[in-house]
């Protein structure tokens, strides 16, 4: 299989750079030239599913780019019309004060076109609304968050502080939402334009990141209950226990998804729950893995059919949204990050390696992604995928944007 690329990571590897950029013309012909992945997760709802086909046939890396000096703690990659998004950040002089900054490269050849300083801190997450590029970054004490609508070229159009998030923004029509954590616990609304539409207080701690459709927006609470509330007022719809509660740790640790007027919820207990999004009635709850390991679950990917999950223990897992049961498995085991489907299959970020399987459980194609040896885990846990224009865009944690494309 062609497109292994080992690049050394500057600090992890002897200090020697990453190679020079390339591009490989071969693989760029699989572009095609309509393409979103907007949000973390795809869109409002987080369904991590795409129109954009999977990479086929002869597969490898069409190009590989790393920002900055010496990039750390990347966001998931976001792909707005013609380019790719990350965040990321750069330890300077005083380590305990980070700069974050934002890198965007062309979608179809790699070239950087943009790079932005942000904020002294962290960076949290990034959406595309409109013709406006949204960035959360986080104070360096983690005790404030700072929203920021830019350009598409940079230009900063205005920006919103609020107290720490939970994690990046859900966009649906032109409206953000986020959720705070610690002392605040609650969920804001912001239009494009810099406007707070309304903030409202969770009972309990927010524990996830917020997705939403037209008529609610979501949040997972560290419960187990989901608050359900309505986006245009922000009152509270419902909050019901959805998740099997677990005394160690929180219950719901990944955010859930919602799509067609069903929300789809990760539980610590290895399970996946389908509830309905008018009154939080549960629909289904399948059990994912046979023993409990106490692994919380990823974020799902939901299609028009199925519900795909990403285990430790049993691998990636496809479950029938009608009813719940597991429609197939794979034999080879996953690990802790979400899966993304689009048009013909669905990709796994799986250890040091990325895999795509068809709708059924047929291997397609493995992308080997070299992860250094630091001893721990981060920059293999933190791998994230993102579809569009044809191809597969693969954000890790150490900075590194990988484009997989195909010949055919």
């Amino acid at each position: 299989m062609s497109g292994c690329i080992a690049p050394t990571i500057p600090g992890h590897s002897n200090g020697k750079a990453v190679p020079t950029p390339f591009t490989n013309d071969a693989y760029k012909a699989s572009y095609v030239p309509d393409g979103r992945w907007v949000v973390e997760g795809h869109d409002g709802g987080r369904t991590r599913d795409a129109e954009s086909a999977l990479p086929r046939g002869d597969v490898g890396v069409a190009w590989l780019r790393r920002p900055g000096t010496d990039p750390h703690g990347a966001t998931p990659p976001i792909v707005g019309p013609n380019r790719v998004y990350i965040g990321y950040t750069e330890s300077s002089t005083d380590a305990d004060n980070p700069d974050a900054y934002l890198a965007g490269f062309d979608a179809k050849t790699g070239d950087q076109q943009l790079a932005k300083h942000l904020d002294t801190g962290r960076t949290v997450g990034l959406a595309v609304a409109g013709d406006r590029l949204l960035a959360v970054t986080r104070s360096p004490d983690y005790d404030q968050t700072t929203l920021r609508a830019l350009t598409r070229n940079g230009v900063v159009q205005w920006t919103d502080t609020l107290p720490d998030v939970t994690g990046s923004p859900a966009v649906v029509d032109r409206t953000c939402y986020l959720a705070t954590r610690d002392e605040d616990n609650a969920v804001y609304a912001y239009t494009v334009d810099g406007t707070q539409q309304w903030r409202t207080s969770i009972d309990g701690k927010c524990s996830t990141a917020t997705c939403a459709d037209r008529d609610g927006v979501y949040v997972g609470v560290s419960d187990g209950r989901i608050a359900a509330l309505d986006t245009t007022t922000g009152e509270r719809r419902w909050s019901k226990q959805i998740a099997t509660p677990v005394e160690c740790c929180p219950d719901i640790q990944a955010t859930p998804a919602v799509a067609d007027g069903h929300l789809y919820v990760p539980g610590i207990a290895e399970e996946l729950i389908a509830a309905d999004t008018a009154d939080g009635t549960v629909l289904w709850r399948t059990t994912v893995v046979d023993e409990n390991y106490g692994n919380a679950i990823p974020s799902p990917a939901v299609t028009a059919d199925t519900a795909y999950v990403n285990t430790y223990h049993g691998g990636l897992v496809a479950i029938d949204i009608a009813d719940g049961s597991i429609r197939w498995r794979s034999a080879e085991n996953g690990y802790n990050q979400p899966p993304a489907a689009g048009d013909g299959g669905v990709v796994v970020p799986r250890d040091d390696a990325v895999v795509a399987y068809e709708t059924s459980d047929n291997h397609t194609w493995t992308i080997e992604i070299t992860v250094s040896n630091i001893g721990m885990a981060a920059y293999i846990m933190d791998t994230e995928v993102a579809l569009a224009h044809g191809m597969c865009y693969i954000g890790v944690a150490d900075g590194r944007l990988y484009a997989i494309g195909s010949r055919e």
